[in-house]
């Protein structure tokens, strides 16, 4: 996705595409999140229901998925491409980053802005086959996010979803993963059972990779931040006293709230998923 908004970006007012094209081509850009501006939960909760993993359960639903879901706005790019240039895509390299699964490690690893398109060497149908590529992988990726948040098949009562959002960070194209769980237990549980815990990570040009983990346990937030950098690491944990105080002024309790240095151990995957048998 970010190598796709990345191509965007750079044919922007330089190559001109039909415009239908053009047009779809604005509706995925329209998708990202800007985090130049701070951002509050209301933005953050209308980014992950329009993120696209929920397309298909509201159209099950009898409701038309929003005019900014970004699966929505991925299919409208393929298609108007397609009508335009024919199933003609060129061979881009993708980005490795691993798929989806239901309770990894989240990973947000240093990749090059692929995806970039040269205007002054690329012709407009060249360009045209780049994007096609491109959003046939950015869909590909969705759909591995909605796979990851189906219903545990054992039965297990809560729920998890799994997604990526582009974002914008300066002109830096680039992905914020993302998962979301909500624990299944009744309310007769012990307080300090998680009810809601959500995990994400990035990879900044000037900071590196960083990640956190937030879990509303009863009235109490806990919070754990880590970044791969020490530099970063230290830096977060000088803003800690900030922190508490803006979570105070939004009427949360705040628990633990520390930072780790280092990247996170990979836990064992469990059977029963993908497996990427280039490797």
């Amino acid at each position: 996705m970010a190598a796709l908004t990345s191509a965007l970006a750079s044919i922007a007012g330089k190559v001109t595409l039909p415009e239908p094209v053009a047009r779809a081509a604005q509706q995925v850009m329209a998708g990202r999140v800007s985090l130049n501006t701070p951002i509050d939960g209301a933005m953050l909760q209308k980014a992950v229901l329009t993120s696209g993993i929920f397309q298909e359960t509201a159209l099950k639903s009898g409701q038309t998925p929003a005019q900014t879901d970004l699966k929505s706005a991925l299919l409208t790019l393929r298609q108007t491409l397609s009508s335009w240039l024919g199933s003609q895509a060129a061979p881009v390299q993708p980005a490795p980053m691993a798929p989806p699964v239901r309770g990894g490690v989240l990973r947000a690893r240093a990749m090059q802005e692929a995806g970039g398109i040269d205007p002054a060497s690329t012709t407009a149908e060249e360009a045209g086959k780049i994007l096609l590529d491109l959003t046939e992988a950015a869909l590909s990726r969705i759909r591995l996010h909605q796979h990851a948040s189906l219903p545990d098949p054992t039965g297990k009562q809560g729920g998890d979803w799994s997604l990526d959002l582009p974002v914008l960070v300066g002109n830096h194209q680039t992905l914020l993963q993302m998962q979301i769980h909500r624990d299944g237990r009744s309310g007769g549980e012990q307080e300090n059972e998680p009810g809601w815990q959500m995990r994400f990570a990035l990879n900044l040009p000037a900071l590196g990779e960083v990640g956190a983990q937030v879990s509303l346990r009863g009235g109490a937030t806990g919070i754990m931040l880590w970044a791969g950098e020490p530099e970063t690491a230290a830096l977060l944990e000088s803003e800690l006293p900030e922190l508490r105080t803006a979570l105070a002024a939004t009427g949360l309790r705040a628990g633990s709230i520390v930072v780790r240095r280092g990247e996170p151990s990979a836990a064992q995957a469990p059977s029963g998923h993908f497996l990427d048998a280039q490797t």
